[in-house]
């Protein structure tokens, strides 16, 4: 693989050889601390997240149409409120045409890091399959 920033958890588990687990126990640590804080677990966490999978991006626009469907929620029951008891005056309307306006952002900005992901994956030309054996013609 000649992508530049490996996840190797990851693809290992890509791959999709056979793979075993050996239990053990881990001693606690003799001397010194950690060398992997908070931080660099978040990290590390994060590369997990982002090397594999495509969610984060399918989240944005999830939380687009949400935001979305929430405002025209908003909207309906904003007139009828004004309407019937005049309960509702001057800053609903900006209030929830705000949040529209910030779902519908979202949605694209989904749509575009869709776009994204998809071009990232084949920027990285991971191959298609892997040979186990390879059986070579001897002449």
């Amino acid at each position: 693989m000649r992508e530049q920033h490996r996840f190797m958890r990851g693809l290992s588990a890509w791959v999709g050889f056979r793979q075993e687990a050996v239990q053990y126990v881990r001693q606690e640590r003799f001397a010194g601390e950690t060398k992997y804080p908070l931080r660099k677990m978040i990290r590390f966490s994060l590369d997990a997240i982002t090397s594999f999978s495509h969610v984060p991006l399918q989240l944005a626009t999830s939380c687009g149409f949400f935001l979305a469907g929430l405002s025209l929620l908003g909207i309906v029951v904003a007139a009828i409120l004004r309407l019937f008891t005049g309960a509702i005056v001057g800053q609903a309307s900006t209030l929830i045409l705000v949040l529209f306006l910030g779902g519908i952002q979202l949605i694209f900005l989904g749509i575009i890091g869709e776009y994204l992901g998809r071009i990232y994956d084949e920027v990285r030309a991971r191959p298609l399959y892997i040979v186990r054996d390879a059986l070579l013609d001897e002449k």
